[in-house]
C-alpha cells in the first residue's frame, strides 16, 4: 500500500505545478475530483469519495480506504476585440477592432487524494490540488513604441502575461456522531507562485515636458515574480435528514498568500539625437537600447470566503439528483498593492504600484445528477450544469484575468470497475462565456485608465481521468 500511495502522490505534486485557468470565477478553479466535476460542483450534498475534502470535509466520515490520482488537461482561450482609447496622442496600444486571442495552449494539471478509516467514528485524509490558478498568454496584443520611437531592441510581444498557481496541501479529519450527522475539518496549508507581466508608460520628461510626438513617454515592461505561503481551513456538516435526502453545508475559510519575490522591469530607449540635444543631461535615455532593473517586491494576495450547502436526493436506487449554491465574498478582495523596495531602470527609486481589482460577490447555482447503468461493473453516467455569475466589475477587466464575463458549465462523465480494487473515472467539462462589452474606465480615479475596453469573451474545455484504488476495511 505504501509504494502505491507515494507512487501516486508524487506523480500528483509534478501536476500540480502548471495548472492554469479553468476557474470557477475570478481566479479560482471549478472544483477537484471526477465525480464532482461532471456533476458541475452538485456535490456539497453528496460529497461521497476523496474530493469531499474540497467540496465538504464531513462527507468523508465513513470513507472507506482509498486512494486516487486525478489527471486533467485544459484547453482554454479567451477572445478580445479592443477599444482602447489613445492613451498617446495620434497612437493606438492595441490593435482596435481586430479580435485578438490567448495563445492556444494546453495544459497538464492533477491532484491526489487518500482517505483512512481509523475507527467506526473518525477517518481521516489527506489531499494535494490546487483551488486557484489562472494563466493568460498574449502575443503581440500590445503594440508597444510607434514607428519614429526607432528603438534598437524590439519590445516583448507577450507584453500581458499572466501565470498564478496555488497548491493546497489538505490534511482532513471527520467524525460521525451518530447516524443523521457527521461533521469534518480540513488544515489549508496553500503555497502559491505568481508571475504577473504588464506593460507600463513611463513619462520622460525630456526637453521639460515639450519632446515631441513619440518621444513624451519611455515603454516600459514589468513582471512581479514571486511566491509565498498562506494558511486556512474549511469545515463541514452533513445531515442525514431521510434514508435518500442529505443536506451539506460547508464553509471555507480566507486565505492570505504574503508574495515575496522581484519586480523585473525593462526599459526600452528610443533613439534620437534631437532629443539629446535638448536635454543634454537626459541623452543617455535618448541612445537607444535596453535598461533593466530587479527590485524586491512583495504583495498580499487574498483568496476570499466561501459558504456553499448541497441537497443529495436519491428518488429511485440507481439515480442521484444534486443541487448546489456556492456563495463567494469576493468583495473581500480589494485592491493589492505591490510594494517594491529598490531603484528603477534609470536608477531613481522605483513607485509602488496598486493592481485594482474591486471584485463582487457572487452565488453560483449547480445541478447534477449520477445514473448506475450496470450493477456489475459499478457503471455510472453522470451530467452537470453551473451558472457562475464573473465577480470582476467591468472597471478592473484586463487581459492578466481570464474570468471576462458570466459564465455557463456543461459537463459529462463515467464510472467503471476495471479490476477486482481499482476503477476509472472520467469527464469532460465545457465553459463557456456570454460576449460582454466593457468601456474604459479609470477605478480610482488617478487619472490613468484601469481597464482594457471592449468586446470580452472565453471558452475551456477540460478532459479529465481519475484513477483509484480501495484498499478494503472502513470507518
Amino acid at each position: 500500500m505504501s509504494k502505491l500511495v507515494l507512487c501516486f502522490l508524487l506523480i500528483a505534486l509534478i501536476l500540480a505545478s502548471p495548472l492554469t485557468d479553468a476557474q470557477a470565477g475570478g481566479y479560482n478553479l471549478a472544483g477537484i475530483g471526477a465525480k464532482g466535476l461532471a456533476m458541475a460542483g452538485a456535490f456539497r450534498g453528496v460529497a461521497d469519495d476523496w474530493s469531499a475534502m474540497y467540496w465538504n470535509p464531513a462527507g468523508l466520515a465513513g470513507q472507506s480506504n482509498s486512494v486516487y490520482l486525478d489527471v486533467k488537461v485544459l484547453f482554454p482561450m479567451v477572445w478580445l476585440t479592443p477599444n482602447v482609447p489613445a492613451a498617446i496622442e495620434a497612437y493606438e496600444l492595441y490593435r482596435n477592432g481586430v479580435e485578438q486571442t490567448t495563445k492556444a495552449n494546453h495544459y497538464p494539471a492533477g491532484s491526489f487524494g487518500l482517505v483512512y478509516g481509523i475507527n467506526d467514528q473518525f477517518t481521516a485524509g489527506l489531499a494535494v490540488y490546487a483551488p486557484s490558478a489562472l494563466g493568460a498568454e498574449w502575443i503581440n496584443l500590445y503594440k508597444g513604441p510607434p514607428y519614429g520611437y526607432n528603438n534598437t531592441v524590439p519590445y516583448p510581444e507577450d507584453a500581458w502575461f499572466s501565470d498564478l498557481k496555488v497548491i493546497d496541501i489538505h490534511p482532513t479529519l471527520a467524525y460521525k456522531v451518530n447516524d443523521k450527522f457527521d461533521i469534518g475539518l480540513g488544515i489549508a496549508i496553500q503555497y502559491g507562485i505568481i508571475n504577473l507581466k504588464t506593460p507600463k508608460l513611463s513619462p520622460s520628461d525630456a526637453g521639460e515636458g515639450h519632446a515631441p510626438f513619440p518621444y513624451q513617454h519611455f515603454f516600459v515592461d514589468a513582471a512581479l515574480e514571486g511566491s509565498g505561503l498562506g494558511f486556512g481551513y474549511n469545515i463541514g456538516m452533513m445531515f442525514h435528514l431521510m434514508d435518500n435526502l442529505d443536506l451539506g453545508i460547508c464553509y471555507r475559510g480566507p486565505v492570505d498568500i504574503a508574495i515575496e519575490g522581484n519586480v523585473k522591469q525593462q526599459l526600452i530607449h528610443p533613439y534620437n539625437l534631437g532629443i539629446q540635444a535638448l536635454d543634454p543631461t537626459k541623452a543617455a535615455l535618448f541612445n537607444g537600447g535596453i535598461s533593466e532593473a530587479d527590485p524586491e517586491g512583495k504583495a498580499d494576495f487574498s483568496i476570499p470566503m466561501e459558504f456553499g450547502f448541497g441537497i443529495g436526493y436519491t428518488p429511485m436506487p440507481k439515480l442521484t439528483l444534486a443541487f448546489d449554491v456556492l456563495f463567494t465574498q469576493w468583495s473581500s478582495v480589494e485592491d493589492i498593492k505591490i510594494e517594491i523596495d529598490g531603484t528603477d531602470p534609470i536608477g531613481q527609486p522605483a513607485e509602488d504600484s496598486d493592481l485594482i481589482l474591486r471584485y463582487e460577490d457572487t452565488y453560483k447555482i449547480s445541478i447534477g445528477a449520477d445514473y448506475l447503468l450496470n450493477e456489475e461493473h459499478d457503471c455510472h453516467l453522470r451530467l452537470g450544469y453551473y451558472m457562475d455569475p464573473s465577480p470582476i466589475p467591468d472597471g478592473s477587466l484586463r487581459p492578466s484575468i481570464t474570468d471576462v464575463a458570466d459564465k455557463h458549465n456543461l459537463s459529462i462523465g463515467f464510472k467503471r470497475n476495471i479490476g477486482k480494487n481499482m476503477f476509472l473515472e472520467g469527464y469532460y467539462e465545457r465553459v463557456f462565456s456570454d460576449e460582454r462589452t466593457i468601456a474604459s474606465e479609470d477605478m480610482n480615479l488617478d487619472g490613468e485608465i484601469d481597464n482594457i475596453a471592449g468586446d470580452w469573451k472565453m471558452q475551456v474545455d477540460t478532459f479529465g481521468l481519475t484513477i483509484g484504488y480501495g484498499f478494503g476495511g472502513t470507518k
